[in-house]
């Protein structure tokens, strides 16, 4: 559903692969993307010109994040490596510019729980905050969850997800674990974590936890260009298949469930997720909240995971 109202100015950070993704869903809702950054002047000019080509938006090349936020804009769609999104959340934000980024909300090599502490902190804290974060994987459990019975008696939950992804080894996790922490966190939510455990290879990333305490949790990530692609969770063996069908502007996705056969058809969640940033963003961020306490408790449990298993102990703030 397209966006009535003067249209909201939108730039692009990283145009590129999913970057390109995002301009074109937001091109379709109605805003005007009117901007693109890229890392160098260059890339940046390629990018705005494939971006003409491809759907007809005009956006102005930058490859300067400072003289881009100079422009009259309303919010910018986060596509840069995740190493980038804290600053450039934060320089949003300084400019009274609204956020919708990529997962993961933030993340660099080594990040401590303390460190990620204190930026999410300063992001909560900050008077412009208006984030929404890409999970948008959840509308899969919101579509099946009164399917699934009594949720705090599960016993098990399992998530696969394969890829044909750049990613290797523990990156792959950095890429795919956001999704299943989202899932996670919304079919059961915030629970104590223990006895976190992983294997990693090349092309895959496999960890198992409880959850609460009675539930196993296991997730299978790999990826790889000759990696088969899935999109599978069960909870008690109950299980549903994502399917994907189309591309561009004919995608549609359906969720199977493997009981019974039945597809449910699923509006595409990534436009879901930009239109319902899009619609936060027309009102005024005057009603309802944004996204940030469901990205800032997917990010605490992915670094609790991931860089310090060995002391486990889930941060439970909201």
């Amino acid at each position: 559903m397209k966006l009535h109202g003067p249209p909201l100015r939108v730039a692009i950070l990283g145009a590129r692969g999913i970057g390109k993704v995002h301009a074109r869903i937001f091109h379709d809702l109605g805003t005007s993307v009117c901007a693109v950054l890229g890392s160098r002047e260059e890339t940046a000019s390629l990018a705005a010109q494939d971006l003409a080509e491809s759907f007809g938006i005009e956006a102005k090349p930058f490859y300067s994040y400072g003289q881009l936020l100079q422009e009259p804009l309303d919010a910018v769609s986060v596509c840069t490596p995740a190493d980038m999104h804290f600053e450039q959340m934060l320089a949003a934000f300084n400019a009274d510019v609204a956020v919708f980024c990529e997962k993961p909300l933030f993340w660099e090599e080594g990040l401590s729980p303390e460190k990620a502490r204190r930026q999410l902190d300063i992001l909560e804290r900050h008077p412009n905050r208006k984030l929404f974060v890409n999970t948008s994987n959840t509308f899969f459990a919101d579509t099946v969850r009164n399917k699934l019975g009594a949720l705090e008696q599960a016993k098990s939950f399992t998530f696969k997800f394969h890829t044909q992804g750049r990613y290797r080894g523990d990156n792959i996790a950095v890429d795919l674990f956001p999704h299943g922490a989202s899932l996670l966190l919304r079919l059961f939510g915030l629970c104590d974590l223990t006895a976190y455990s992983s294997e990693v290879s090349d092309y895959s990333y496999h960890a198992s936890f409880m959850y609460g305490p009675a539930c196993r949790v296991e997730f299978d990530f790999r990826e790889g260009p000759d990696v088969e692609k899935a999109f599978i969770f069960s909870v008690d063996g109950h299980e549903f298949h994502r399917v994907q069908e189309g591309q561009g502007a004919t995608y549609q996705a359906y969720l199977v469930d493997a009981q019974t056969g039945q597809r449910h058809r699923i509006d595409d969640p990534f436009r879901v997720a930009i239109s319902d940033f899009c619609g936060y963003c027309a009102a005024g961020h005057r009603h309802g909240t944004d996204g940030f306490v469901d990205a800032a408790a997917n990010l605490r449990m992915m670094v609790q995971c991931l860089e310090a298993p060995d002391n486990i102990q889930i941060d439970r703030r909201r």
